[in-house]
């Protein structure tokens, strides 16, 4: 009895432990950030040690994590000169194409080469590598947009890797986590949706698959050749190591995503940054007290208001003119410009402001619509507040984001290109705040994902707990990673019954031949 005791005391203390936790998050993308630092603050919460490792690549973005330990690696020489020679600014992501190859391939490639950079200074940093590996943490958390973290794990040794995806896994990622792309009906990331009943629809959507694996190819080849010149042409692949990862996070909320195939090891985890709203400032509080309905106009953090076209600009500007009873409240990163002088004085129900708190003023009552860029972290958070929204994508994964939403009736995708046309953008904001079902929708889709059973949260650090204490599963890795294309897509059986079909086509039409051509000589004969 005492024995007993003693081990279920012994069981007891090993599952309350706190686990070591590494979470690899470089510095360039400022969604990924949040959506890794969120995941390291709230395994904090929960009473683990986390160690959150920052290789920094643009030194002008934000850390997502606040609670989690820190280590970080500064940018190389190669890096800082690559990163000056950028203007994210003033770039001009109105014009950009993602559809575009001759355009979208050669950026994507500087991007990734520009991020892969600094993983030269992440295995060159006296002492890092063996450090970690020193550390023998329970879990490595990675985000499989870059690879450098993926191929890193291999040299720290965790006893559990677990892949990650900040917003709908696109491309090579689908790739490492073993996930059909189900391109008859799924959206490619460039696509906001696809008439399953329309063969070029279908063909688009594969074209656009295309598209992006040509774009950012050297995300993975440039990793590869790395780990496989430094540490021998044994080095496994991105994509081997992540086959054996023990879980793969998705920044995804199933209540409003395409549906889509998925694996047993994929835990679904959207909305784990949102937090509680807070009360308004004095400011705001001020600015939504003028009138009782408020539209907020938002591009996120890449598409910056004050670089669009002029005319594009004025364009929105006149639309909020004709709605004298809204307020508009609109993120514009310079409003001290020519334009925002001009506007801000002679358009009293608009304000511009350089920074707003999204997530509070989504949960204020008086918020009406949302006109953003689709971004993940938007789309989910309107989502969960229930306010419908005007979705504008920009590029990567913003058209789908803004096609899923305009699928369960949550608003409405409108082409960038259109906000030329200062009619058809006064007619859609019109619609938006008008149109009941809008507002209907989003109400419902709130209040659902509110009353799920499990939370986010609790789903990912239960998940991590379970990697930590067990390691990956066998179970959970699908065979698929060990097969060639031929062999995934049947493609020897297929070619087999072709063939099969075609001898006995042959012999058939060579029977049919003979047979006529004895018939024939019979008649002849007879006929003689």
């Amino acid at each position: 009895m005492r024995l007993s005791s003693i081990l279920f005391l012994l069981l007891w203390i090993d599952s309350a432990r706190p686990y070591k936790i590494l979470v690899f998050s470089p510095r360039f993308s400022q969604s990924i950030n949040n959506f890794l630092g969120n995941i390291a603050d709230t395994l904090v919460d929960a009473g683990h040690n986390v160690t959150t490792l920052i290789p920094i690549i643009n030194p002008n973005l934000r850390d997502g994590t606040h609670k989690s330990n820190k280590i970080y690696v500064q940018s190389t020489e190669e890096v800082k000169k690559i990163t000056e020679s950028m203007d994210f600014e003033e770039a001009d992501f109105f014009e950009y194409n993602d559809f575009n190859i001759v355009t979208s391939a050669p950026f994507g490639q500087a991007f990734m080469s520009w991020v892969n950079a600094q993983c030269t200074g992440v295995i060159d940093e006296p002492g890092l590598v063996e450090k970690l590996r020193m550390e023998k943490y329970d879990v490595m958390i990675v985000e499989n947009f870059e690879a450098c973290g993926v191929a890193l794990s291999h040299l720290v040794k965790p006893k559990s890797l677990i892949t990650s995806a900040g917003s709908v896994p696109m491309g090579y990622q689908r790739i490492d986590f073993g996930i059909d792309d189900a391109l008859s009906y799924n959206p490619s990331v460039l696509m906001s949706g696809v008439d399953v009943h329309s063969m070029w629809s279908r063909a688009l959507n594969i074209y656009a698959n295309f598209v992006f694996l040509a774009t950012w190819y050297t995300c993975r080849t440039e990793i590869n050749a790395l780990f496989k010149h430094r540490y021998g042409p044994e080095f496994p692949s991105v994509n081997e190591i992540s086959s054996h990862a023990a879980f793969t996070f998705i920044n995804g909320e199933p209540l409003i995503d395409f549906a889509a195939p998925t694996l047993s090891r994929t835990v679904l985890i959207g909305g784990i940054g949102a937090k509680e709203p807070k009360k308004l400032d004095k400011e705001l509080e001020r600015i939504f007290s003028h009138r009782s309905k408020t539209v907020l106009i938002s591009f996120g953090s890449i598409v910056q208001s004050h670089a669009l076209p002029l005319q594009v600009k004025h364009n929105i500007l006149q639309a909020v003119s004709r709605f004298p009873d809204i307020t508009f409240l609109w993120k514009y990163e310079k409003p001290e410009d020519d334009f925002a002088t001009v506007a801000l004085a002679n358009t009293s129900n608009l304000h511009m402001l350089k920074w707003t708190p999204q997530n509070d003023i989504l949960a204020d009552e008086r918020l009406v619509a949302f006109i953003t860029h689709g971004g993940m972290a938007s789309t989910q958070e309107t989502a969960l507040r229930g306010k419908p929204g005007l979705f504008i994508p920009f590029l990567a994964d913003q058209p789908r984001n803004s096609g899923m939403m305009e699928r369960n009736g949550l608003g409405k995708v409108y082409y960038k290109h259109d906000l030329h046309d200062a009619e058809k953008f006064y007619a859609a904001v019109k619609d938006l705040i008008e149109n009941e079902s809008y507002h209907n929708n989003m109400a419902k889709i709130g209040e659902m994902i509110a009353q799920k059973p499990f939370s986010a949260k609790e789903m990912m650090v239960k998940t991590v707990e379970l990697a930590a204490r067990f390691g990956p599963s066998p179970a959970l890795r699908p065979q698929s990673f060990d097969m060639n294309w031929i062999e995934y897509h049947n493609a020897d059986i297929v070619a087999i019954f072709t063939l099969i079909s075609l001898l006995a086509v042959f012999v058939a039409v060579k029977a049919a031949s003979f047979l006529l051509s004895r018939v024939i000589s019979i008649v002849k004969i007879k006929v003689d």
